[in-house]
C-alpha cells in the first residue's frame, strides 16, 4: 500500500470538499441570508454587507446582482442598471438569480428613467428566452401603444392573448384599438371578453358604452357609461357620453345634469374635459333657448382659454344679452309677458297694434298702424312688423322674406326686430327700402326705455 499518495489523495479530496463547500454552499448561503434582508426592507445594511463581500472575495455575479436589486429598491436606478449590466457582461454563471431576473430587473429601472428603447431590447432578450412568457410580451406592446406604432401593438397584444387567453388588459387594448379603427365587430368581441372575465374591467365598459352609443342603441350605452364611471379614470369621460346620449335622444334636463356632473368632477384635474364638459353643456343650454345660462358657461371658458372653438364669435353675437337684463327678459319670459312687451314696443316706436300673431316660440307676426294720422277720413298706413326671438343673426335672405310677407299684406313698410345684430348683407338691402332693422344693442336700448318710462309711472302712481 503506496502510503504516502493515500495521504495526498486524502488531502486533494478534503480540499476540493472543502472548496465545493466554499463555493456552492457557504457563500450562496451568506448571500441567501443578505437577499432574505433585501426581501425584509433592509436595505442600508445590506450594501454595506455586499460591497464588503465584493472588496473581500473579487467578482461575485450574485452579489452585484444583490447589489443592484438594492439599488433598484432605493430607487437609484442608474447605479442598478450599473450592476445589472456588469452581471450580464461576466461570463460565470449565477448560484441565486438568472439570467431572466438580471434583465427582468433592468426592464423595471430603464422604464423608471425613460429609456423605453433599451427596455425594449431587453424585452426582446426575455422574449428570446421565453416566447410564451404573457408578461414580457403585454410590455412591448404596451411600448409600442405608447409610441403609437399600432400595427406592432396590435400584434404583441394578440400574442398575449394566445399565450395567456385570460388576460384582460390585452383584450381591453385590442378593444379599444379595434373601436378607434372603426372595425366595431371586431371591437365588440375583444371589449366582451374582457368584460366577461372582470367586470371591474373600466376601460372595456367605457368602450363598449362608445360602441353601442355609435351605433344608436343609446340605452345599453348608457348601461355601460353607468358601470365605467366607477373608475376615478374614466369618471369624466362617461359622465361626458352619458350626456352626449341624453341629448341625443332629446332628453335635455338628463343631458345638462350630467354635464354638470362632468364639470364638478374635472375641476382641478383635468382642465380640457372641463372645457369640452362646459362648451357642450352651453351648446345645449342655446339650443333650448336658455341664453343665459349659455352665455355664463362661454364666460367661464373664457376666462381659462379666450381662444377656445368659436366662444368669441358666440360671445360677440350674444353681447346685448350679456350686459342687458332687458334683453334677457326679452328671450326667456313666458309667452303672455311676452306679448305684452312687443306691444309696448310697437308703442314705443309710434304705432298701434291690430293684429299679433305667435308663430311658434321663435317668431311673431305684428300689423300695426301709426298712432296719429293727419286726417281721420284718410285711411291710415299700414306697418308689417316681424319679431324674432331666436338668437340667429338674419341675413338677406330673411329680410327680403319680410319684405314679400309686408307686400303681401299690401303693407306700405316693414320693420325686422331680432335680439341679436343683423348680418351686413341684410343692412345693405334695406338701403332705400321701407325696411327698418332693429337688432341687438338698438332693442336693448329701446327695451331700456320702455322698462324706465314703466317705473317712472309708476313712481308716479305710488305718490
Amino acid at each position: 500500500m503506496n502510503v504516502p499518495l493515500y495521504v495526498a489523495g486524502s488531502i486533494f479530496f478534503i480540499f476540493a470538499i472543502l472548496l465545493l463547500y466554499l463555493r456552492f454552499y457557504r457563500k450562496p448561503k451568506r448571500l441567501q441570508k443578505i437577499q432574505e434582508q433585501i426581501l425584509a426592507g433592509d436595505i442600508r445594511s445590506s450594501i454595506r454587507d455586499l460591497k464588503a463581500i465584493i472588496i473581500k472575495q473579487g467578482v461575485s455575479i450574485d452579489a452585484h446582482y444583490l447589489l443592484a436589486e438594492c439599488y433598484r429598491r432605493e430607487r437609484n436606478c442608474p447605479m442598478a442598471i450599473v450592476e445589472y449590466r456588469y452581471c450580464l457582461n461576466l461570463t460565470r454563471r449565477p448560484l441565486i438569480t438568472s439570467e431572466k431576473e438580471i434583465r427582468e430587473g433592468l426592464v423595471e429601472c430603464y422604464l423608471a428613467v425613460g429609456k423605453e428603447d433599451d427596455a425594449l431590447q431587453e424585452l426582446f432578450e426575455l422574449e428570446r428566452l421565453e416566447p410564451k412568457n404573457a408578461k414580457h410580451l403585454f410590455r412591448i406592446a404596451k411600448i409600442f401603444y405608447s409610441r403609437g406604432n399600432l400595427e406592432q401593438a396590435v400584434t404583441y397584444f394578440d400574442r398575449t392573448v394566445k399565450a395567456d387567453p385570460f388576460n384582460i388588459e390585452s383584450l381591453g387594448y385590442l378593444g379599444m384599438i379595434m373601436f378607434h379603427a372603426n372595425q366595431i365587430k371586431e371591437a365588440v368581441v375583444y371589449l366582451t371578453r374582457a368584460v366577461k372575465y372582470d367586470n371591474r374591467n373600466y376601460r372595456s365598459l367605457y368602450y363598449l358604452g362608445r360602441v353601442y352609443m355609435e351605433g344608436k342603441d343609446f340605452s345599453k350605452a348608457l348601461t355601460y357609461f353607468e358601470s365605467a364611471q366607477l373608475s376615478p379614470e374614466y369618471r369624466i369621460r362617461s359622465f361626458l357620453q352619458k350626456a352626449i346620449c341624453y341629448r341625443e335622444i332629446n332628453d335635455v334636463e338628463n343631458a345638462a345634469d350630467e354635464f354638470q356632473k362632468a364639470i364638478e368632477s374635472s375641476k382641478g384635474k383635468n382642465q380640457s374635459l372641463l372645457l369640452t364638459a362646459r362648451y357642450l353643456l352651453a351648446d345645449v343650454y342655446e339650443k333650448n333657448g336658455k341664453l343665459a345660462e349659455a352665455v355664463e358657461q362661454w364666460e367661464l371658458i373664457e376666462k381659462v382659454k379666450p381662444s377656445y372653438k368659436d366662444i368669441q364669435e358666440k360671445l360677440d353675437k350674444y353681447h346685448a344679452l350679456r350686459v342687458d337684463d332687458n334683453i334677457k327678459d326679452f328671450l326667456v319670459s313666458p309667452t303672455p309677458i311676452y306679448g305684452a312687451l312687443l306691444i309696448d314696443v310697437v308703442s314705443y316706436l309710434g304705432y298701434e297694434v291690430v293684429d299679433l300673431k305667435h308663430i311658434g316660440t321663435g317668431v311673431t307676426n305684428i300689423t300695426a298702424t301709426p298712432k296719429e294720422t293727419s286726417s281721420r277720413t284718410t285711411k291710415p298706413e299700414r306697418v308689417y312688423i316681424k319679431v324674432f326671438r331666436d338668437t340667429v343673426s338674419l341675413g338677406v335672405n330673411a329680410i327680403k322674406s319680410v319684405a314679400e310677407e309686408a307686400k303681401a299684406l299690401r303693407c306700405t313698410s316693414a320693420i325686422c326686430i331680432s335680439p341679436v345684430k343683423f348680418l351686413s348683407d341684410a343692412k345693405e338691402f334695406t338701403v332705400a327700402r321701407q325696411i327698418q332693422l332693429i337688432g341687438g344693442d338698438d332693442l336693448a336700448k329701446i327695451l331700456g326705455e320702455i322698462r324706465s318710462d314703466t317705473w317712472e309711472k309708476s313712481s308716479h302712481v305710488n305718490k
